[in-house]
């Protein structure tokens, strides 16, 4: 499978909506750009993201708030 250039996603994925929100998580920004293309389901992507964070705290690799 060949990996497409940075222009061709673009040129790909032009008419695809597009979302930015601002959250504030554990005093800090973050902005996240969504470009729904219609490949991933966000309920997956977001149930992943927070099994991971809290597997990388349980293992030290992320810092809680009592180690900051």
């Amino acid at each position: 499978m060949k990996n497409k250039t940075m222009h061709e996603m673009n040129e790909q994925f032009k008419n695809c909506p597009v979302q930015v929100n601002e959250y504030e998580f554990d005093s800090r920004m973050y902005r996240v750009t969504s470009h729904f293309t219609g490949n991933k389901e966000i309920n997956d992507v977001m149930y992943n993201y927070a099994v991971n964070n809290a597997m990388g705290e349980m293992l030290g690799r992320i810092p809680t708030e009592e180690q900051k």
